[in-house]
């Protein structure tokens, strides 16, 4: 669990500082599509909520987080080295990933709007 965050924190400081040096990071081979990829992020944004909000029984409490990231990349069949690539890829262009990052987060808040029970819908906009 601690690897995989680790090897995403890497990766994002390390697209941090090599565009403060350079901004032509070169496309990687087998780039994700934008689409898929932030169907992607969106998958790990909501399997972070659910290990955070887990519920202890015998199933669940043998999840750990890298078996749920490891789950969203096979769900797209996307090897980790692919992902990483393609997350320095993105996020090397400040400006387009904040974009993307903002469209997941709108994409979430309808989804979270969805299932949310009417009453606390209300009971926040008084």
């Amino acid at each position: 669990m601690k690897q995989f965050i680790g090897i995403l924190l890497f990766a994002a400081i390390l697209s941090g500082l090599s565009s403060c040096y350079s901004t032509s990071i070169e496309k990687p081979d087998k780039l994700i599509k934008k689409d898929k990829f932030m169907k992607m992020m969106v998958d790990i944004y909501l399997v972070q909520g659910y290990n955070i909000d887990q519920k202890i029984d015998t199933i669940h409490k043998k999840l750990t987080q890298t078996d749920l990231y490891y789950s969203v990349l096979k769900k797209y069949n996307v090897p980790d080295t692919v992902f990483i690539r393609s997350l320095i890829y993105y996020s090397s262009y400040p400006k387009e990933y904040e974009k993307m990052h903002v469209q997941i987060m709108d994409y979430l808040k309808e989804v979270e709007l969805q299932y949310k029970p009417q009453e606390k819908i209300d009971a926040e906009k008084e």
